[in-house]
């Protein structure tokens, strides 16, 4: 692939070049020829001598796989930002492919209806169009009018799909002037009168929803998006609405089949699809591959999900799938929805053991509030290790410059994230710059530039140095900050006086620090903060033990090589027992942690 960009940045980036190129290679390597009614016939102007090139650019030859991901390869990295095009490999389409069609007959095949309402390069149409053919012998021809449907907002993928099934067809010896049930639209536009009622009533749904996180998605998209009931708690990422959508847009008796993100079933921006799909108690199935990567070099966190409209249930069926593999038949749990908070996020993976954990005594989340530090929104600038201090000064190096900063500005801060068993806590404390003062009504407030310049005039002059890194912050929205070089938000910048850190992510039993810390700051990692400290000695005592830790690794968010997360949403139902002073007392003389867990375990039994 990488030879590939080189070669296409030393020619050209156009489309219809592109296109062109990747036509006829395929047509060259695999001996094919069309006839000038074909579609393909738009794309064979390449000049011999560039194409020569390209094919000895191209090792192993071109197959329609391989075309499929070249085309994925060439989106531009802007658009699969704001459009969240990826690439779905070959065994996921098909599994997906197979279910949601592998129960029909003939017949039925030869009738049935199906699209994929974001389309991308055609790969999954591509799929079920050969499926049908295959099962059938139907035409590629007929198939392509009766049969398969596709939408997506860019029209370069509309022109690929068209491609992908035209050499299809050829691949298969059919030369002929198709016609496609293809369209360039926006499908959040579905709820609009305007909608082309042609897409809509269908049997099947197949696909991958836009990859696309709330930040990246723009305003007028947003507004689109909130058009869906489920899209109406947290900041929807891209992905929520295309169920409501799917749902939708399919007949009575349809079905959905998506590889999609996994994080609606735990997240904020979840909790209104939750609530979705349990009140009106749709039928759906949840392969989840928790922290395995079917997405190679994509830090993305999927499942597979299927959804039979024609079926009312009172369970969701789910099923954990660690390590990716597609070959077994999934053997799915039944979980009540009557079981599941949608509010709170559902835990899935061994359901009954977390509810037996979360019903006891308090949720840690409300037992004792956390903190997950500050946000600059730009901590090189002000977060640093000394190189040396003297009285009056630390020192930092930025830029090879080495810059004074006034002690009496600097606060201690740290990043509770790199905690582990092996390292001191001291070693993991730097310095941050802060610009903040407490009035007399004890609110805190931006140090003005002019005391800034006669109290701070170093820590002023170094923050002037990096005005330009500063005003970038929030997208070059930064006018509503009190001033330039104020945190870009107001979070942690005062906690109580006791903390216990801990990290964020942790691949096993993790390690705490309790500190009387009143002006500790915290960036990253996690912070259990209380003006009590025998409040946070118990949550110590509690997220130490193996019952935590195997509380998390059943339903805590998965991550790549063991590790899960520990963030809010992870570990706030956790139930803390509501111990009486006497047990407190024993709690707090047991050492070890095997002592602990042998004592805990008969309040979560």
């Amino acid at each position: 692939m990488t030879n590939v960009f080189r070669f296409l940045k030393q020619t050209s980036a156009e489309v219809s070049y592109i296109n062109s190129l990747f036509v006829s290679a395929f047509i060259k390597l695999n001996g094919l020829t069309f006839c000038e009614k074909n579609y393909l016939s738009h794309y064979k102007d390449i000049d011999n001598k560039i194409l020569e090139s390209f094919l000895n650019t191209v090792s192993g030859g071109i197959d329609l796989e391989r075309l499929v991901r070249l085309f994925e390869f060439v989106i531009s990295p802007s658009d699969k930002i704001v459009n969240g095009a990826i690439y779905t490999p070959k065994d996921i389409r098909s599994t997906i492919i197979y279910h949601c069609l592998g129960n029909l007959n003939n017949e039925q095949l030869r009738h049935v209806r199906v699209c994929d309402i974001a389309c991308g390069c055609g790969g999954f149409l591509m799929d079920v169009a050969e499926y049908i053919h295959i099962k059938t012998q139907k035409s590629f021809k007929d198939i392509f009018q009766e049969n398969i449907y596709g939408i997506d907002i860019q029209n370069y993928a509309v022109e690929r799909t068209k491609i992908l099934l035209s050499l299809l067809a050829l691949s298969y010896g059919e030369d002929e002037d198709f016609g496609f049930n293809l369209i360039q639209a926006d499908t959040l536009d579905f709820c609009s009168n305007n909608w082309n009622q042609e897409f809509t009533s269908f049997d099947v749904i197949v696909g991958n929803p836009p990859y696309v996180c709330s930040r990246n998605v723009s305003q007028e998209t947003k507004q689109k998006m909130l058009k869906y009931e489920v899209s109406q708690s947290g900041h929807p990422d891209l992905y929520i609405p295309f169920f409501q959508i799917a749902y939708e847009m399919l007949a009575d008796e349809g079905k959905l089949g998506y590889i999609t993100m996994n994080s609606f079933i735990r997240s904020v921006n979840g909790r209104s699809l939750r609530q979705y799909f349990s009140s009106n108690k749709i039928d759906v199935r949840i392969v989840d591959f928790r922290g395995y990567q079917i997405f190679k070099k994509k830090s993305t966190y999927t499942c597979l999900f299927f959804l039979d409209k024609g079926n009312y249930t009172e369970d969701i069926k789910y099923v954990s799938n660690d390590n990716g593999c597609l070959e077994q038949p999934f053997v799915f749990s039944l979980i009540p929805y009557a079981l599941l908070d949608n509010r709170k996020g559902w835990s899935l993976n061994d359901n009954s053991e977390a509810q037996r954990i979360e019903i006891v005594g308090t949720p840690i989340g409300k037992y004792c509030s956390y903190r997950h530090g500050i946000a600059t929104l730009s901590n090189k600038t002000y977060i640093f290790k000394p190189v040396f201090e003297d009285l009056n000064y630390y020192y930092l190096v930025n830029d090879g410059i080495e810059y004074p900063i006034e002690k009496q500005i600097c606060r201690d801060i740290v990043n509770s994230n790199k905690l582990n068993s092996e390292i001191n806590f001291d070693a993991i404390i730097e310095k941050i710059i802060y610009p903040y003062y407490r009035n007399q009504d004890g609110k805190l407030c931006v140090i003005g530039e002019e005391r800034m310049l006669k109290e701070f005039p170093y820590a002023y002059k170094y923050l002037l140095s990096q005005q330009k890194t500063l005003n970038k912050r929030d997208k070059g929205h930064t006018r509503s900050y009190p001033t330039w070089y104020a945190y870009g938000r107001t979070q942690s910048l005062q906690m109580p006086r006791y903390k216990l850190f801990f990290p964020k992510f942790s691949n096993s039993s993790i390690r705490c620090v309790l500190l009387d810390a009143p002006e500790l700051l915290l960036y990253n990692g996690i912070a259990f903060v209380n003006d009590s400290k025998e409040k946070l000695q118990i949550v110590q005592k509690v997220i130490e033990s193996d019952i935590f830790w195997k509380y998390i690794t059943k339903n805590g968010k998965p991550y790549s090589s063991g590790y899960y997360s520990l963030s809010g949403v992870d570990i706030k139902n956790f139930g803390v027992p509501n111990f009486t002073e006497e047990e407190k007392m024993h709690l707090f003389s047991l050492k070890t942690r095997e002592e602990i867990d042998e004592w805990l375990i008969k309040f979560y039994e």
